[in-house]
C-alpha cells in the first residue's frame, strides 16, 4: 500500500511539472494571443475603470474642496482638527457606489482572459491534431480570429466569473464574522489582546487560526471552480453545468489541482507586487500634477497617490493572469483526457 502511494504521488508531481511545461511552451510560442490578449484587457481596464475612478473624483470634488477650506480655518484659529472629519461619511457613499462597478469590471477582464487562452490552447491542440497534413492545420491565431472565437464564450464567462465569486466570498465573510464576533467580544472566553493583556490561546485559536482556515477553504473553492470557464469553451455547457464539470475533474485530482492554483495565485500576487511598486513611481508624478492643477490641494492629492500605484499594478496584471489561463486550460485537458482513459476499460 505503501508503495502504491509513493508511486501515485510521483506520478502526481510528474504530471504536475509537464502541465507546467506545457503552459509555458505554449506561452511562449504562441505569446502573440497569449500577450495579446492581455495588452486588449490592460487597455480596457484602463479606460473603464480609469473613467469610473474619474467620475468618483468628479462626484465627490467638492467634498474635497470642504476638506480643505475646514483644514485651512482650523490651522488659522489654531485649531486641531481631523482630515476629512465632516467629509467621510460621503466619501465612503462615494467608494460603495465605485468598487461594485470597478468589481465588475475586474470580473469582466478575468472573464475574457481565461475564455481567450482557453480558445488558444484549443488552437494548439488543433493544429496539434492535424499533424503534418498542411490543408487539415489551421492557420495562425490572429487577434482578430481569437475575438472571434471568443466572443460566444464571453457571457456564460462571466456568469462563471459572478458564480465563483459569491461560492468564494461565503468563507471570506464567515473568516471577517468570526474576527468581527471576537472583536465585539461575543465569543465566551475569547478576549482580544491588548497592550497589557497578552494573547490567550483561546484567542489565537479562534481569533487568528480560525478565520486563516475558512479563508482557506475559499481559496479551495476557487481552485476547484477555475476550470469552469476552460470547460465551458471545450464543452459549450451553461455556466452551472461547466462548473460541476469542473468540480468534478477536480474531485480525483484536489491535491494535484489546488497544488497548481496555488502556485499560479503565488505568481500573481508577486506580480501585483512587483507592479505596485512599479507604481509608485507612477504616483509620485500623478501626484504633481494633481498638485499643480489643484492649487496645492493635498486633500485630493493624498488620495491620488494612495490608489495609483494599485491602480496601475491591476492593469498591467493580465500581463500574469494570462499565462495562469494558459495553465488552467493545459490542465483541465489534462483531466478531461485522463477521465476518458479512466471510463475506456469500463466502456469497452
Amino acid at each position: 500500500m505503501t508503495g502504491s502511494t509513493s508511486v501515485s504521488s510521483l506520478d502526481d508531481r510528474r504530471a504536475g511539472t509537464s502541465v507546467v511545461a506545457e503552459a509555458l511552451r505554449i506561452t511562449g510560442r504562441d505569446r502573440r494571443p497569449v500577450f495579446g490578449s492581455a495588452v486588449l484587457a490592460g487597455a480596457a481596464a484602463l479606460l473603464v475603470g480609469g473613467g469610473i475612478v474619474a467620475g468618483a473624483f468628479a462626484a465627490s470634488w467638492g467634498f474635497f474642496l470642504q476638506a480643505r477650506r475646514s483644514a485651512e480655518s482650523a490651522i488659522e484659529n489654531e485649531d486641531s482638527y481631523v482630515a476629512y472629519a465632516d467629509q467621510w461619511d460621503s466619501l465612503v457613499k462615494v467608494a460603495f457606489c465605485v468598487f461594485p462597478l470597478l468589481l465588475l469590471v475586474t470580473m469582466g477582464s478575468m472573464a475574457w482572459l481565461l475564455t481567450a487562452q482557453a480558445v488558444t490552447v484549443a488552437h494548439v491542440r488543433e493544429r496539434a491534431a492535424a499533424g503534418t497534413d498542411p490543408a487539415a492545420a489551421p492557420g495562425a491565431l490572429t487577434l482578430h480570429g481569437l475575438w472571434c472565437r471568443s466572443r460566444p464564450h464571453l457571457g456564460v464567462a462571466l456568469r462563471v466569473q459572478l458564480l465563483t465569486l459569491v461560492c468564494a466570498l461565503v468563507p471570506g465573510l464567515a473568516g471577517l464574522l468570526v474576527l468581527v464576533a471576537v472583536e465585539l467580544e461575543m465569543v465566551p472566553g475569547v478576549v482580544w489582546p491588548t497592550y497589557h493583556d497578552p494573547a490567550t490561546v483561546q484567542f489565537i485559536l479562534v481569533g487568528r487560526i480560525l478565520p486563516v482556515v475558512i479563508w482557506a477553504l475559499g481559496l479551495v473553492l476557487l481552485a476547484r471552480f477555475s476550470l469552469a470557464t476552460t470547460v465551458r469553451v471545450a464543452d459549450h455547457s451553461s455556466a452551472t453545468a461547466a462548473m460541476r464539470r469542473s468540480w468534478t475533474l477536480t474531485r480525483t485530482a484536489r491535491l494535484h489541482t489546488t497544488g497548481i492554483f496555488l502556485l499560479s495565485t503565488v505568481a500573481v500576487a508577486v506580480a501585483f507586487t512587483v507592479n505596485t511598486w512599479l507604481g509608485t513611481y507612477a504616483a509620485h508624478w500623478a501626484g504633481l500634477l494633481m498638485l499643480a492643477t489643484t492649487g496645492d490641494n493635498v486633500w485630493v492629492t493624498g488620495v491620488l497617490v494612495i490608489i495609483t500605484p494599485v491602480a496601475v499594478a491591476l492593469v498591467l496584471l493580465p500581463l500574469a493572469l494570462a499565462p495562469m489561463g494558459v495553465l488552467l486550460a493545459c490542465l483541465r485537458e489534462r483531466l478531461d483526457d485522463c477521465a476518458a482513459e479512466a471510463r475506456a476499460p469500463s466502456g469497452a
